[in-house]
């Protein structure tokens, strides 16, 4: 399975996306090179009868107009065939990139960062921009370079057998000498694009510390880092070109020294009368065409190993294992949508796939979990960072799947449910604000949420006031990531942003970390209003919030290990 999914990443499995357009264009191109080599015939049929055969120039016209008109069908095909090898690059190209957007909304945030950021931007854009010139370009004039020197070799063959001799044993040397060449590019282009995804990626995170390194005076030192990798890769794509030029001259050589001696044997034979002019004329113009598709090959055979070098890096986005279902969804439910009263963690077991020097290993992250959330409390989990807590969440949001044990979903009478999609609500430590208004991140939540919704969103979240005292309100930019609002108004924007979507289980990651204490104290204040109806699960290092728990779960060493009612207690 995953060696079948491998080919299908590769340009050979990406070809069959666009199968009719490619075939098109082949067929298109071999009907153009029919038409040229009858035009080609045809123009020295003309010439000979005008030139040797003394006929005059009216009886000639017919022969003429059925040359341009040849010349006119040919050009009008190839343009097709070029068009239809476009559309077919473009749409593998286009359905490459959309695939890859649904394979990594599929994989989730923890899947997501097994790879570099600045890795999957450059292949998202740069990688599927490399397949459109391999499958537009490269592909077509593979074939062509098959049909017609074929054509022309049959032509040929009919005319002259020393010519023939002279073509059929000069032109196989070009695409060897290319292929030998190849091996070596190949290495040089795998070693571009290595050099491009490390400075997207450095650049990306200079971008994101920018910041960081003002702070610490090394922005010149990133600048001077920046371009010293900008000058490795102009040297690597120097040394691309070196290659293309080597293939260019090769090219060049064999195929002058193959015209060059046609034509010396025709004119020596035309010399001693040995040869008629029609088929020495027709033979030195179709010489020079042989070589043609050659040449058009050799000048797209660079798409071909920057294809390859950008399958590779596109296979490996889509390696990344998606997630096989939402770690909610409970086993062997057999009862119908409805509200949930509990959840419950039944032996889960979780764990990280990290990557080593010769193989993929798992280091566990949860290990043997029994708890249970009910409705209408508030849960706190407790611990030391890297205990396992962030884990547990994103256990439960089905971001990280279940290794050994389930999560069941149960409703008032204790029996399973099959949970809606949806039913969870996520609030990260660091919540995304999108480059737009404020109504513009709360309806990435819910699209067609109406304002009333909105503002009955943003006051159950404590954040109508700073909204409406905006100067645009719900109208008002929020600018990149946030910017022009504080951390308190990001966390309670996006805690409004979750609970548009009136989600029975809402899970929240150190919602109040690195706030003041009055915004500290707003939010928690908030997330206890929440829990009103709901199942509210809260990761966190806040004295403040764990006062407020119902239930406190004391995480450790990725174990549950101590399971607290401080109200319970207290009664």
């Amino acid at each position: 399975m995953r060696t079948q999914q491998h080919t299908d990443w590769q340009t050979a499995g990406l070809a069959r996306r666009a199968t009719r357009w490619l075939v098109a264009a082949v067929i298109l191109g071999g009907a153009s090179c029919v038409l040229f080599v009858l035009q080609l015939a045809t123009l020295a049929h003309a010439v000979d009868d005008l030139t040797f055969k003394g006929h005059p120039l009216a009886s000639t016209y017919p022969t003429l107009v059925q040359v341009g008109a040849l010349c006119a069908g040919s050009l009008l095909l190839q343009w097709l065939a070029d068009m239809a090898g476009t559309e077919a690059g473009l749409r593998i190209s286009a359905s490459v990139q959309r695939d890859m957007l649904r394979h990594l909304f599929r994989a989730g945030p923890v899947g997501c960062a097994a790879l570099p950021a600045g890795q999957i931007v450059t292949t998202m854009t740069e990688g599927t921009a490399a397949l459109e010139p391999y499958f537009a370009q490269y592909i077509p004039r593979a074939a062509m370079m098959v049909v017609l020197p074929g054509l022309i070799l049959a032509m040929v063959f009919h005319l002259d057998g020393w010519s023939f001799a002279i073509l059929a044993c000069t032109g196989p040397l070009i695409p060897i000498f290319m292929a030998l060449i190849g091996y070596s590019a190949q290495v040089i282009m795998n070693r571009q694009w290595v050099q491009l995804v490390i400075m997207g990626s450095s650049f990306l995170d200079s971008l994101r510390g920018l910041g960081t390194l003002r702070l610490f005076g090394q922005t010149q030192a990133s600048i001077t880092r920046m371009r010293e990798m900008a000058e490795a890769h102009r040297r690597a794509t120097f040394s691309v070109m070196k290659v293309a030029f080597l293939t260019s001259a090769a090219l060049e050589f064999f195929a002058s020294l193959s015209i060059a001696l046609v034509a010396v044997i025709f004119g020596a034979r035309l010399l001693n009368g040995t040869a008629d002019f029609r088929s020495a004329f027709l033979v030195l113009l179709l010489a020079p065409e042989y070589f043609m598709p050659l040449r058009a090959f050799s000048a797209s055979y660079h798409a071909r190993q920057n294809a390859t070098a950008a399958a590779a890096r596109i296979a490996e986005i889509f390696a990344v294992p998606e997630l096989e279902a939402n770690s909610l969804q409970p086993r062997n439910a057999s009862g119908t949508h409805g509200a949930i009263t509990a959840l419950e963690c039944q032996h889960v077991s979780a764990a990280y796939a990290t990557a080593t020097a010769t193989a993929t290993a798992t280091a566990t992250a949860l290990d043997d979990v029994c708890c249970k959330f009910s409705r209408n409390q508030l849960t706190v989990l407790t611990g030391e960072s890297g205990a396992g807590k962030t884990t547990l969440l994103r256990v439960l949001l089905g971001f990280l799947p279940v290794q050994s044990g389930n999560i069941t979903a149960l409703d008032m009478h204790g029996h399973p449910l099959t949970l809606p999609q949806g039913c969870a609500g996520w609030l990260p430590q660091r919540p995304l604000m999108i480059f737009g208004t404020v109504a513009d991140n709360l309806h990435l939540a819910n699209p067609d949420a109406d304002m009333h919704s909105l503002r009955a969103a943003a006051r159950q979240a404590d954040a109508l006031g700073f909204i409406e005292a905006l100067p645009n309100g719900f109208e008002t930019m929020v600018g990149e990531r946030g910017t022009l609002l504080s951390g308190g108004q990001i966390k309670r924007l996006a805690l409004a942003r979750v609970l548009l979507r009136d989600p029975e289980v809402l899970c929240l990651d150190e919602p109040t970390a690195n706030l003041d204490t009055d915004s500290a104290h707003r939010i928690a204040q908030t997330i206890r209003q929440c829990a009103a109806n709901r199942i509210v699960i809260v990761a966190t290092h806040d004295p403040a919030l764990v006062r407020q728990a119902d239930q406190i779960l004391h995480i450790e060493n990725a174990r549950v290990e101590n399971i607290v009612f401080p109200k319970d207690a207290a009664a």
